[in-house]
This record gives C-alpha cells, structure tokens and sequence, in this order.
C-alpha cells in the first residue's frame, strides 16, 4: 500500500515537473522570437563584442535589421491606415529577401578568423549595407507619401464640405434674421 502510493506520488512528481518544463521551453521560445528582445540583443552584441573590426560587423548587423524591420512595418501601417501602398509590400518583401542574404554573409564575416580578410571585405559590405538601408528608407518614404496624399486629398474634401455647410449657415441665418424683422422683400432673394 505504502510502495503504490510513493509511485503514485513519483508518477504525479514526474507529470508535474513534465509540465513546468514543457511551459518553460514555451516561454523561452516566444521570448526568443521576440522581435524586441532580438533588437536589444544585437545592440547588446555590439556593446560586448571588442573594439575593432568585429564591433563593427556587428553594429552593420545591428543597422540592417533595424532598417529592415522597420520598413515592412511602416508599410502595413500605411496599408491599415487605408493609405495607398501599390507595390510596396512586395518591394519590401524582396528587400527582406536581399537583407536576409546579406545578414548571412555578416554573420560569416563576424566568425571569419582572419582579421585581415575581415579588413579587406568589411568596406564592400558596409558599402552594401548602406545601399539596403538607402533603399529601405525610400520605401518607407514612399509609403509614408501614399498616406500622406490620401490626407491631403480627404482634408481638401473636408474643406469644401465645411465651406459648403458655413455658406448654408450664413444664408439660413440672413433669413432668419429677414423673417425676424418681418421684411418680405428678402424672402425673395
């Protein structure tokens, strides 16, 4: 009686830690996968790694998923906000694509162990990584335009409705102060 109640006991020990594992492994995934917790650890990886070539390897990486991230975002934000995108959400997903290659290939320079190679290759993908970020900028650019041409052409809408409603108000008010002062002859006008 006393054995089968201990492995019962054991049994229930073993399912619940089986379970807080299983929940901690979840947990440990989402965080992860957390875009901002991804952010501060590249900002973390740049402040750690020593100063040199290899901090700046990793400031570039830094740079090229800041860049990168921010420009799908802006675009959906533009497209929730019922702002013309057109093409944007495929350019910025093709520049995802391009950031993602060159991603790899820092990653790569980042664990070259050849300080001179690293020297050598470093100004060409600097260069690169300034093109992705020039090109990232501009579509945020033009999405930040496709709302902002929607705004304008609502406001102008807005505009004439509100001088259409004043111009309604006056003409109501002069009649109601001719009614008012019992003069007939601006009925007629």
């Amino acid at each position: 009686m006393l054995v089968k109640l201990l492995l019962a006991a054991a049994a229930l020990f073993t399912a619940c830690c089986g379970i807080v594992a299983f929940v901690a492994w979840l947990a440990w995934r989402r965080l992860r996968a957390s875009v901002r917790l991804r952010r501060r650890l590249r900002t973390v990886r740049v402040w750690v790694t020593p100063p040199g070539i290899r901090r700046e390897v990793a400031a570039l990486r830094r740079q090229l998923a800041e860049t990168v991230g921010a420009t799908p975002h802006a675009v959906a934000l533009v497209q929730r906000a019922s702002g013309s995108v057109g093409e944007l959400p495929l350019l910025a997903r093709r520049l995802q694509r391009v950031a993602a290659t060159l991603d790899v290939e820092l990653r790569l320079l980042s664990n070259e162990p050849d300080d001179g190679e690293l020297a050598r290759v470093l100004p060409a993908a600097r260069a690169r990584v300034g093109d992705v970020s020039r090109v990232a900028r501009t579509i945020r650019r033009a999405a930040t335009a496709g709302l902002g041409a929607a705004h304008a052409a609502d406001v102008l809408a807005l505009n004439a409705g509100v001088e259409r409603e004043v111009a309604a108000l006056d003409t109501g008010v002069e009649t109601l102060v001719a009614l008012a002062a019992d003069q007939p002859a601006a009925w007629t006008a």
